[in-house]
């Protein structure tokens, strides 16, 4: 019985180890889909970011080009 008794010990001991894993790597994948999550939405952000950051430098340049073609057509010999 003594000898039954040991294995039950070591059998619980490995059981409690194992659900300490489990719960270790649950929470890990926890927060690490809670970190996936926030840098998605930052990627969407930034995504968002360098389009309008396009369209303000296409809207510069537009405006560039509109002054460049008034200073051509300004006579420049009196």
């Amino acid at each position: 019985m003594g000898n039954e008794t040991e294995k039950f010990t070591v059998l619980e001991e490995k059981l409690n180890k194992v659900l300490e894993g489990y719960i270790a790597l649950k929470k890990e994948k926890e927060r690490l889909s809670s970190q996936v999550q926030g840098e998605a939405a930052e990627v969407k952000r930034l995504r968002e970011e360098i389009t309008l950051l396009k369209q303000e430098h296409a809207e510069a340049r537009k405006r560039i080009e509109r002054l460049l073609e008034k200073l051509e057509r300004i006579p420049l010999e009196g």
